[in-house]
Formats: structure tokens, C-alpha cells, sequence
């Protein structure tokens, strides 16, 4: 039994999520987004309220409302990751709103502006599913061969929103500073399961329609869904002379203010070698929980010319060491009942992050008098890229190390009394052999732990595509 429970954490440590590892992914705002979020620097609109505070002083020709709508077409493929040709596939698309921002400051004589964003901060739709039967020699004692039926599947749906209100004070010409508060909400629901049978046929003593089976199972299954609650402050200091601009954002460590979960955990094994039965099985609610952003820094400088503007950012997020995203209470129920006990966490999951450094560049060219163009590049770099931030053994369900890049063009045209904005962004994202497959169908062993199913390698490999259409429109009103 300890060795079962030992194998089924080590199994679950490394699912894949793809985006829930990445927090370049999504950008906010249409001119903001086809400029790759190169923007730190400030684009004096309202996107400043999330880029950088500071730069919110320097918006003086109008108040601005923002909306913009996400059309996203995501296509994911693991090669190999349920066995030597057994491969997952994932192909989804999402409607969603990126953000809607507007300026609540009207006076242009003041030195201060304030601003708000609702975003949509992470957008997370994965589905994989796959099945595979074939004929395998698995159990000695069975004459011939036994048909052999795997099924396997992945979902995960994560929403986060951030509800953002920023303050950008003007010091004098040519400096700003800025501080931005943030509720966050996040929502996640994933499933991970597979089911393993071997079935043996004996067709020597069947009597009618009768045919004696003799059926071996492997399952598991595991569903989490968490709530949470959280907040965060980041600070920005912006500064302009001439052509130039300047920017530097720094964002604490984010708090958990509330977060609950549900985990419900199964494993059931029928007719191990020697007709044994075992059935692990569990639900546990209202759980503990956070989620935690890290401490991050980000700088940016833009060149304006007379048609058009370069702009450059960058942005360091801290590591953060293992901690308990949602913790297990020994005192709910489980069957067998010692399953509850402190020292197997069967319910704890874990979570842990690597430090990242991301850029992005951006474009912007006048085409006619009222036409821009728009133009940008970011990198997009995993946090789980490697796997000392989680210790063997302990359950998680992120891991997905896979790097992303970004790129992104589209046009806007300006009207009286509003800005059209239209574009697309492309991802893409490979990672060779190296990454180790969800489960092993094609090498299934007789043994436990390791029952019905094979020892996963290393040979999956994961390519990542995604097309996302971006429309945005702004109006402005006259400040007065």
C-alpha cells in the first residue's frame, strides 16, 4: 500500500498545464498587447494603470474607456505523452474580455490622475483526451495474448481577473510616480485520470452467450477545484525628456485574503497478482488554500520620432520556494480511514516557481494620417522550466515547462472622438525529448506499483500554438 501511494504522487508531480506557468502570456490592452507589452515606459493611455501607475499623470487630452474583446484559437500537442506513439491532443477556443479601463480624473490642471482595469489576467482551457487498446502479453499466467484497453484525461480551466485602481502624481515636467492596488480573483478547476485494463478471454469453455472473463483494472482519478482571493501593490516611477521616455514598475509579493478548494483523489486496483483488491478514496472540502505571485521589476524605455515610437521593456520575477497551495485537513474522512493521517498529504498540493526574466519590443509607424501600425515581439519563459521548486514525491498539478514566444501585429485608425484597434498575436512554443510523458500505455507491467501501466520516459516532446484576435476600441471624452 505505502508503495502505491508513493508511486501515485510521484505520477501526479508532473502534469502538464501549459499558459498556468507563464506570466507574460496574456497583455492588456489592444495598442498595449500589439506592441508585445512593451510599454513600461508608458503609452500615456490607460493601460498605464497596469504597466506603470506613474505614467497615468501625463494623460491630458481625455478620459478614456476602454474594451477589448479576445477571440483565441489554442492548439496543443503532446507527442508521445501517453505512450511510444500514443499522443495528446488539445484544440479549444475562447471568448473573453481582455480588459475594460477608463480615467477617473477629469481636471487637466491637477497634478494627479486616477484610473482603474479589469483584466483578465490568466485564461487557461486545456481538454485532452485519448484511449488506446492493442494486444499485449502481460500477466504469465494467462495463455496468449490480452486485449488491453488505456484511456486518459486532462482538463484544466483557470480564470483569474484582476480589478486594478491606480494613482499617478506628476512631480514636476519631467518626473512622475505612481502606485496601482490590485484584488485578484482566481478560479480553477482541473481533472487528471486515467483506467488500465487488461482482459483475458477464454473461449474453450464458453456456453452460449456465455464467455468467462478474467478482467485486471488500473484506475485513478484526481479533481481539484479552487477558489481564491488575493491582492498585490505595484509601485512606478516614469520620467521624460525630449524624444525619450522612461519607466521602472516593481510589484510586491502578492497575499492570499481568502482561498477554499475541493479535492477529490482515487486510486482503485482489481485483481492484483494474486487476486488482491485495493481501493485508496477521498474527498475533501473547504480547504486551505492560496496562490502566490512573486516579487517582480520591470523597466522600460521608448523613442518617439514623428511618425511612430521604439519602445523596449524587460521584467525580473523572483523565484519562490515550495509551499502548500492547497492543504489537507486529517480530521475529514477518508477511505481507508488512515489515508487521513498527517504524514501522507494524500489532498496537499504543492507549488513552487523558478525566477524568470522576460523582454519584449515594440513598433509603432504611422501609415496615413490617421492609420498606425503596430508591431511587437516578447518572450514568454516558464517558471517551471526546471523541477527543483517541487521535491519529488509531492503532488502538483503545475508543471508544464515549456517556453513561449509571442508575436504581434495590427493597425488602429483614429476617429473624432475615438481609437479602432484590430490585430493578431501568434505563440508558439516547442520543446524536444526531454519531458517526460503524463502515463506509459505501450509498456504496461504486470508488478505494483507499477500495475497495468509502464514506467514513463523521457521521449515525449510538446509543441504549442496559438492565434489570437484582438479588437479593441476606445472613446475619449475632453478632460475639463
Amino acid at each position: 500500500m505505502k508503495n502505491i501511494l508513493t508511486y501515485c504522487l510521484i505520477l501526479l508531480s508532473s502534469l502538464l498545464q501549459a499558459q498556468d506557468t507563464h506570466y507574460w502570456t496574456n497583455q492588456f490592452g489592444a495598442r498595449a498587447s500589439l506592441l508585445g507589452g512593451a510599454v513600461i515606459a508608458g503609452l500615456d493611455d490607460n493601460s498605464s494603470v497596469y504597466y506603470n501607475p506613474a505614467n497615468l499623470a501625463f494623460i491630458k487630452q481625455s478620459t478614456v474607456s476602454l474594451n477589448t474583446s479576445v477571440y483565441k484559437y489554442t492548439d496543443m500537442y503532446i507527442g508521445n505523452g501517453a505512450g511510444t506513439q500514443i499522443d495528446l491532443t488539445s484544440q479549444r477556443i475562447s471568448l473573453y474580455q481582455q480588459m475594460i479601463s477608463g480615467l477617473l480624473t477629469k481636471n487637466p490642471e491637477k497634478r494627479w490622475r486616477l484610473g482603474f482595469n479589469i483584466l483578465t489576467r490568466q485564461h487557461v482551457n486545456i481538454d485532452m483526451t485519448q484511449r488506446h487498446e492493442a494486444l499485449y502479453e502481460i500477466n504469465p499466467n494467462q495463455a496468449g495474448k490480452e486485449h488491453y484497453i488505456g484511456s486518459i484525461e486532462l482538463r484544466n480551466n483557470l480564470n483569474e481577473t484582476w480589478g486594478c485602481l491606480g494613482l499617478g502624481y506628476k512631480i514636476n515636467a519631467h518626473f512622475s510616480v505612481g502606485l496601482t492596488a490590485i484584488v485578484t480573483y482566481r478560479s480553477q478547476k482541473h481533472t487528471f485520470a486515467y483506467t488500465a485494463r487488461s482482459i483475458s478471454i477464454d473461449s474453450t469453455t464458453h456456453t452460449g452467450n456465455y464467455i468467462p472473463l478474467d478482467i485486471a483494472t488500473n484506475s485513478f482519478y484526481v479533481h481539484t477545484r479552487t477558489n481564491l482571493v488575493g491582492g498585490l501593490l505595484k509601485a512606478g516611477f516614469h520620467a521624460r525628456f525630449g524624444k525619450w521616455r522612461f519607466g521602472l514598475n516593481i510589484s510586491s509579493p502578492s497575499i492570499t485574503i481568502w482561498g477554499e478548494s475541493r479535492v477529490q483523489r482515487e486510486v482503485n486496483q482489481t485483481n492484483l497478482p494474486g487476486n488482491i483488491d485495493k481501493v485508496q478514496t477521498g474527498e475533501q472540502t473547504q480547504l486551505k488554500s492560496q496562490y502566490k505571485y512573486p516579487f517582480s521589476i520591470g523597466l522600460g524605455a521608448a523613442f518617439l520620432y514623428k511618425t511612430g515610437l521604439f519602445s523596449f521593456s524587460a521584467e525580473y520575477f523572483s523565484s519562490i520556494k515550495q509551499y502548500k497551495m492547497i492543504e489537507s485537513d486529517p480530521n475529514q474522512p477518508t477511505f481507508p480511514a488512515f489515508l487521513s493521517k498527517p504524514g501522507l498529504d494524500l489532498f496537499t498540493v504543492y507549488l513552487g516557481a523558478n525566477q524568470v526574466l522576460n523582454g519584449a519590443i515594440g513598433w509603432e509607424q504611422q501609415l496615413v494620417k490617421k492609420i498606425k501600425l503596430h508591431l511587437g515581439v516578447r518572450s514568454d519563459f516558464s517558471y517551471a522550466r526546471r523541477s527543483d521548486r517541487i521535491r519529488a514525491g509531492d503532488l502538483t498539478i503545475i508543471s508544464a515547462p515549456i517556453d513561449l514566444w509571442h508575436f504581434a501585429a495590427g493597425i488602429s485608425w483614429r476617429r473624432k472622438a475615438s481609437l479602432m484597434s484590430i490585430g493578431v498575436n501568434y505563440t508558439y512554443g516547442h520543446r524536444d525529448k526531454g519531458f517526460s510523458q503524463l502515463i506509459n500505455f505501450t509498456d504496461p507491467l504486470i508488478q505494483s506499483p507499477l500495475f497495468l501501466v509502464g514506467q514513463r520516459d523521457d521521449s515525449a516532446f510538446i509543441n504549442y500554438h496559438a492565434a489570437t484576435l484582438l479588437i479593441g476600441y476606445t472613446y475619449y471624452f475632453a478632460l475639463k
